[in-house]
């Protein structure tokens, strides 16, 4: 299958981009080890970013907040 092909097929399938879909799977991998207190140097250059700024530039892009604030928010939600 050619690069095109794949690219075509995996839109009309899933309904949005490659790069799009690896972006959410790589900051759903992240909620999981930042809740699980890795930290935020550690997840960003494990899932490949070139630097935890990088990273947090992208998480705060599709959440809206910081890793930080975002896990503070949720922590802080899960109690009550």
């Amino acid at each position: 299958m050619s690069r095109r092909t794949f690219t075509r097929q995996f839109l009309s399938h899933t309904g949005m981009t490659f790069v799009a879909w690896r972006q959410q799977i790589c900051l759903l991998e992240a909620l999981s080890q930042l809740a699980n207190g890795v930290p935020v140097t550690e997840v960003a250059l494990g899932l490949g970013f070139s630097s935890p700024s990088a990273f947090t530039t992208s998480f705060r892009k599709v959440l809206g907040e910081s890793p930080a604030r975002y896990l503070r928010k949720s922590i802080g939600t899960a109690l009550f």
